[in-house]
């Protein structure tokens, strides 16, 4: 069985067209994505990983001042390079808010804790970062007319999920890990690493697709994330 692996450098800009990138599961985390922007009411923000170029275009429209970093220079970014190694350009700056979605899976998990010591360098008040979960779900949609809709989702064995990829001869992820891909990479050892660097004000999984898992952060005073130790349980706030 063949896993898919993406080298978000050589990607080109075809990758992100519309109705290839942008699923219908994708928009509604954007969805989600910009309603915590909204609510947290930034003025500069920082998008990791440019995508297809939704949230910041719809963030600029708003007046938000929105500064974009990737390792694809195909993306035109503002700035090209890695959260681990920031052009100096940007690594000393701060901004009110830091976008990181979906990026630092395509990183080793051992360098996970570096992009997060990054990412908290250059976020003045809040970060929000979207991580994948290994998940297998069967989803229910309910909607009367001119109400919201509401999601059910019933999750079924992870044995089931291997199998049906094992039928298909590939893995679904498009990244080196997954939340609860595996024991080192567990939800508890995930927030730990987070606390390090950050206080976390709100996590969740987005209803409509579980697979996303959404954490609301704030920076911890680089002094008191220095001495908190690897592994210590953390809660969000």
């Amino acid at each position: 069985m063949s896993q898919i692996q993406i080298s978000p450098e050589r990607l080109s800009r075809d990758y992100y067209r519309f109705q290839r990138y942008n699923s219908k599961q994708r928009m509604l985390a954007y969805w989600h994505q910009l309603k915590l922007i909204e609510e947290c009411r930034p003025a500069t923000l920082l998008e990791v990983g440019v995508g297809s170029g939704i949230v910041t275009a719809y963030l600029r429209h708003q007046g938000v001042s929105v500064t974009t970093l990737d390792i694809n220079p195909a993306l035109r970014p503002d700035h090209v390079g890695s959260i681990l190694r920031p052009p100096p350009a940007l690594a000393e700056r701060r901004f009110d808010m830091v976008l990181c979605s979906r990026v630092l899976h395509h990183l080793p998990f051992d360098e996970f804790p570096q992009a997060l010591s990054m990412l908290s360098r250059l976020t003045g008040k809040h970060c929000l970062l979207t991580l994948p979960v290994n998940d297998f779900r069967l989803y229910c949609l309910l909607r009367l007319t001119s109400t919201s809709p509401y999601t059910l989702s019933l999750p079924l064995p992870l044995a089931l999920k291997r199998a049906w990829q094992r039928r298909r001869g590939r893995t679904s992820g498009s990244g080196l890990w997954q939340i609860d891909a595996s024991p080192a990479t567990s939800r508890r050892r995930v927030i730990a690493e987070i606390g390090r660097y950050f206080d976390c004000l709100r996590h969740y999984p987005v209803p409509e697709d579980r697979s996303h898992m959404v954490y609301l952060l704030r920076p911890r005073p680089a002094a008191v994330a220095a001495e908190r130790p690897v592994g210590e349980d953390v809660r969000c706030v």
